[in-house]
């Protein structure tokens, strides 16, 4: 069973279920902590919309929106098979996206470029490990549940691997780069809402 499939079961009978990435919580708190982090009112989500996208269809610099090649591009309508095809960094996005990245970012320091996809802005790197990680088939659809669902996976993943706050915010601010502008409250409040 995939995480996905978990995420299903929650919302459709409230089980209060668990995967082998999160820890065990009495079902009423599984729900609340499941359902904390993915509200739109959330810290969580609100920081992420400051910082990396608003919409789950967004791509660097919204140029799914503007007057770029990628303009009718609507990644929740692809299957993650398409998607890492599409976010080759040979490809024509990676090429595109390159001499646009940002002076402080990682990708332009190290001469590289990179691939960001949906309202969790997952880089083709990413999106790969992800499906090997939590089993997701190629024929998967990037569509909402499962954005949600790759960013519980990566963000639980951060959380966990800290043995601190301060360590569980530097491994979140690893993931996701426009966490460096988001005050260590609000990540300390992000990191509640996850419930890793």
């Amino acid at each position: 069973m995939t995480v996905i499939d978990e995420l299903k079961l929650r919302k459709e009978n409230n089980m209060g279920r668990y995967d082998a990435y999160s820890s065990p919580h009495s079902d009423e708190q599984e729900a609340e902590v499941t359902s904390a982090s993915l509200r739109e009112d959330s810290v969580t989500q609100q920081s992420l919309e400051k910082v990396e996208a608003g919409t789950y269809d967004t791509l660097y610099a919204n140029a799914e929106v503007g007057d770029t090649p990628f303009s009718d591009v609507r990644v929740t309508d692809m299957t993650l098979d398409e998607l890492v095809a599409f976010s080759k960094p040979s490809g024509e996005y990676g090429k595109w996206v390159k001499p646009r990245l940002g002076k402080d970012t990682k990708a332009r320091a190290q001469g590289l470029t990179s691939t960001p996809m949906g309202k969790y802005q997952i880089v083709g790197t990413t999106l790969r490990s992800l499906m090997k990680q939590m089993n997701l088939p190629g024929d998967t659809v990037f569509n909402e549940e499962t954005q949600d669902a790759m960013f519980l996976f990566l963000a639980k993943d951060a959380i966990n691997r800290g043995n601190d706050l301060d360590s569980k915010i530097a491994n979140l601010r690893g993931v996701w780069e426009g966490f460096k502008n988001i005050p260590k409250s609000d990540l300390a409040k992000v990191i509640q809402e996850v419930g890793a």
